[in-house]
């Protein structure tokens, strides 16, 4: 292994070192994901898109490029950086170029308008697609320096913080984007242009994060790896290693299953005959959800570590079908009124939302800070690469619950779920505890 400089002996335990990039990768993390929110890829894009052409398959396109642009760098960025003791350059690279293009869309977007709605269309795929390319670049390094710089006693609280500041602030720029959407705002198209001038200058505020970033030197492998190196590496972590195949199946689970929250807004207005009203409510429930679970999961990683966080957030995702299931029978017990009509049922129905956002950031936290203790720091780029592909599936998850719907009731697709959800509790449960 390559020896460690001797500035960078101190690395993470400086207390200097730790506050700066704690506060530094906090505001990268927080400000991208606040940036996506002003256009929601699920909410607001659609309705972008919607307005261009009556086309869904592009709609489709869009969220699919986003998650497979995620993932497809990781395997080769893994073996670029395995052997560097320097994994910051290919960081601010990856974010520099990896949303160059968006910045061009949006300098044609504020000159052309939309004099050419096909060219508009083509630009905002590429733009698009090349954010997702560039997080995926940037997501094996950007896990590694986190690991490296904040202590293990200290990630509940790194990865908290993100989620309360994330959670706090998308709440009030929803009240932004129904205003600049709304008959108050400038009017199409100006009103979109303004949510993605938004939403590039917190991605800028996310690039200047990173940028900031400082990276402590650590041990790496003596010579650059194969792809078939790597590949038989991710086999023999399956099959020697019970912790991470435990690992991945929880990712799996986990992450797919916590993608379900739009069936149960389905369920609750087409099903139950709640208001479309309520929707706004239930979106509020989640984000409320997100911010105050963000602070339990923290003191939990922190003092208990972070398989207590997965077994927790593995058991909300079991919980919540069940509540879909349970609230509308106790509604119906406790108000004399239909079901449909109930005030009861409306506002009680908010709980399932409450669960939904507190699941992915659990799973979000204690996935990676498990990951973090699993691996060496010469090992860590590859774990992060091999896990994040392995559990690409999970992502399919909401595909195949949508398939099911066409064929099975709701009820009985929530009975899957929580049992999907059940098997997660029961994997985590066999997991031993690591602390580093």
């Amino acid at each position: 292994m390559k020896n460690l400089k001797d500035e960078d002996q101190r690395g993470p335990e400086s207390p200097e070192h730790t506050r700066w990039n704690f506060f530094w990768l906090v505001t990268e993390s927080s400000a991208f994901q606040i940036g996506m929110a002003w256009v929601n890829p699920v909410a607001v894009l659609p309705l972008f898109i919607g307005r261009l052409t009556p086309s869904t398959v592009l709609i489709g396109l869009t969220m699919v490029l986003m998650r497979l642009g995620w993932v497809i760098p990781q395997l080769p960025i893994a073996l670029v950086v395995g052997h560097r003791p320097q994994r910051a350059p290919y960081l601010r690279w990856g974010v520099f170029f990896g949303r160059l293009p968006f910045l061009a869309f949006l300098v044609y977007l504020w000159l052309a308008e939309l004099d050419s709605p096909s060219t508009v269309l083509w630009l905002l795929m590429v733009s698009y697609a090349f954010i997702a390319l560039g997080n995926g670049v940037v997501a094996v390094p950007l896990q590694d320096i986190t690991a490296k710089s904040i202590p293990p006693r200290t990630r509940g609280r790194f990865f908290g913080s993100i989620m309360l500041v994330t959670a706090l602030t998308t709440f009030a720029v929803g009240y932004v984007v129904r205003w600049l959407l709304g008959p108050a705002g400038p009017g199409f198209p100006r009103d979109y242009t303004a949510l993605f001038t938004l939403m590039a200058a917190f991605l800028s505020l996310s690039t200047l994060g990173c940028g900031m970033a400082r990276e402590p030197v650590r041990p790496v492998l003596d010579r650059p790896e194969t792809l078939r190196g790597l590949a038989k590496a991710g086999v023999q972590l399956l099959t020697h290693r019970r912790e991470f195949r435990s690992l991945v199946v929880v990712a799996t689970l986990g992450v797919g299953l916590s993608l379900s929250a739009p069936f149960y807004m389905v369920y609750a207005t087409k099903e139950l005959g709640v208001r479309d009203a309520m929707a706004g409510v239930y979106i509020w429930a989640a984000v409320l959800g997100t911010a105050f679970a963000s602070m339990m999961w923290a003191h939990l990683n922190d003092r208990h570590g972070p398989l207590t966080v997965l077994r927790g957030g593995s058991v909300l995702v079991t919980t919540a079908p069940l509540l879909a299931l349970g609230i509308p029978l106790v509604a119906v017990l406790l108000s004399a009124a239909e079901a449909g009509n109930s005030p009861l049922l409306a506002y009680g129905f908010s709980i399932v939302f409450l669960a939904c956002g507190s699941t992915m950031g659990a799973f979000r936290m204690g996935l990676s800070n498990y990951l973090f203790e699993l691996a060496s720091d010469e090992e860590r780029p590859r774990y992060i690469a091999v896990m994040n592909t392995l559990a690409m599936p999970g992502a399919l998850l909401p595909l195949l619950v949508g398939w099911l719907l066409n064929h099975l009731s709701f009820q009985a697709v929530f009975v899957c779920i929580a049992a999907a959800g059940a098997l997660s509790v029961a994997v985590s449960l066999r997991m031993p505890h690591r602390r580093s």
